[in-house]
């Protein structure tokens, strides 16, 4: 074979229609061609390097090589389950986008959903692996096409917010807004910038605002801010995307302004929104904590008697509660690091503290609403809390590596899309006793699909998995059309 030397020991290796060389003792396999040149003579050549031959192994393809390129075994159970319980989302999507665009979006959400936060290179293994590229087929999904599709989703969002007005309109009109600070760890990005978690993170930050219906569970829009800028200053670029008439804000302390009061109080609109301590309305309410009123709190099979009482401080209403069950439950806890012997508490701390604990200022433009429906209502804001654990904890959206405004703000519909996959599976899920979105997607996962013979048939299916598919909906046919 030429100037080198291959023993017999690895020539009994070499692929058919290939040749070794070796390099530095070591063997490397080659494409390998014949052809005829324009005078009849015969000439070898060789081809791109597709592996090597290790004596006593054999052949190992490269990473760009295989031997049979067609993938014959493809991740089922929580592509199937999810596909059956998010058609609402895709036909919102269908209707809002052209029809490649939609089921695109829709299958990139998926992905999220399923693997948590995914880079866009990542994106086309996920999907040739599973049974999306069945059902979904000849989608372009490399980089560069998502690329260009999430440049697309931030630069020109007609589309977008369409879809968040369909939302809105459709929603309950009882709407939670709060941020979620997102590491960032590039430079080049125009949203990347030191804020107020930046001793935390060690990196710059952006922020995520997410609207949300406190009342359905369904997320209604999306934006990500510059992570210099407060929540109380982006508010109002935020709810300007959009028409909003005639709803309910229920916002955390962080968003108090003047200027955010009289937002939340146009056009129809009215606000719950806590005080922070530092506030004069806030010292006002709480400079003397008698209350002679009270009623019952109900949450699920748990009860508790609310304190309360009623004032105007500055022109605004302001209600004053405290929850004597979490009062006794935050005094337990200080006295139990005490006994510990904590040192920042203290006997004298514990003394000044416990008439606070318990306590909420809560400060509405409702005229109408009794002091027990404002807590109430309130109260419902907690449930977006849950709903961010859903992205710090489940789907990791912590720190990215994002280097364009455009394509994060196309990440930030991506998740929109991705959150409201998630919610339609909590819902499906929400009547199977003993079982959540996790827990389906982990037993669902170990039902894989197989090609015999030409055709696609589901396997490794338990008792257990059947039943669970049958409670979900979910047919166990591989190459069934998706009918939205």
């Amino acid at each position: 074979m030429g100037n080198y030397s291959v023993p017999e020991s690895i020539r009994q290796y070499k692929p058919k229609g290939t040749m070794v060389k070796r390099i530095s003792n070591y063997y490397y396999v080659y494409e390998y061609s014949n052809y005829t040149d324009s005078n009849g003579k015969r000439h070898t050549k060789m081809g791109k390097a597709i592996g090597s031959i290790k004596e006593g192994i054999g052949f190992i393809p490269n990473s760009t090589f295989t031997c049979d390129s067609e993938i014959s075994s493809l991740d089922f159970g929580e592509y199937a389950i999810t596909m059956a319980n998010s058609r609402k989302t895709l036909a919102l999507l269908k209707e809002c986008f052209n029809p490649q665009d939609a089921v695109t979006i829709y299958t990139v959400a998926m992905i999220h959903f399923i693997q948590g936060f995914t880079y866009l290179r990542d994106i086309r293994s996920y999907y040739d692996m599973s049974v999306l590229s069945i059902r979904y087929p000849s989608l372009k999904l490399g980089y560069g096409s998502l690329s260009k599709l999430y440049d697309a989703l931030g630069r020109r969002q007609g589309n977008v917010i369409r879809m968040e007005e369909k939302l809105i309109s459709a929603c309950s009109h009882q709407m939670a807004i709060d941020g979620h600070v997102i590491g960032c760890e590039s430079v080049m990005n125009d949203l990347a910038e030191k804020g107020y978690k930046f001793k935390k993170l060690g990196e710059a930050q952006m922020n995520l605002l997410m609207a949300y219906d406190v009342n359905t569970g369904i997320p209604l829009m999306s934006r990500i801010y510059e992570g210099a800028s407060t929540d109380k200053v982006s508010i109002k670029d935020f709810l300007g995307q959009t028409e909003l008439k005639d709803m309910l804000f229920i916002v955390d302390r962080g968003f108090y302004s003047v200027d955010n009061l009289n937002l939340f109080s146009s056009n129809g609109n009215a606000y719950i929104i806590p005080l922070g301590k530092n506030l004069n309305t806030c010292k006002a309410a709480v400079h003397s904590l008698e209350m002679h009123d009270r009623f019952m709190y109900q949450k699920g099979r748990k009860a508790s008697v609310v304190e309360y009482k009623e004032e105007i401080i500055n022109g605004y209403r302001v209600l004053t509660y405290r929850d004597l069950n979490e009062s006794a439950s935050e005094q337990e806890n200080y006295l139990r690091h005490m006994s510990r012997g904590d040192k920042s508490y203290t006997n004298e701390g514990f003394q000044k503290a416990k008439y606070y604990m318990g306590v909420t200022v809560l400060q509405t433009s409702l005229e109408n609403a009794s002091p027990g429906e404002v807590y109430t209502l309130y109260k419902k804001r907690w449930t977006i809390e849950t709903f961010y654990n859903y992205f710090k904890n489940k789907a990791g959206y912590n720190s990215l590596h994002a280097e364009d405004y455009y394509k994060t703000q196309g990440l930030a519909f991506v998740m929109l899309v991705s959150a409201l996959i998630h919610q339609e599976m909590e819902a499906a899920v929400a009547n199977i006793e003993g079982k959540n979105v996790s827990t389906c997607l982990l037993e669902s996962r170990m039902v894989k699909a197989h090609k015999r013979h030409d055709n696609w048939i589901v396997c490794n299916c338990l008792k257990k998995q059947v039943e669970l598919f049958k409670q979900l909906n979910t047919p166990l046919e591989v190459a069934m059309p998706l009918h939205t």
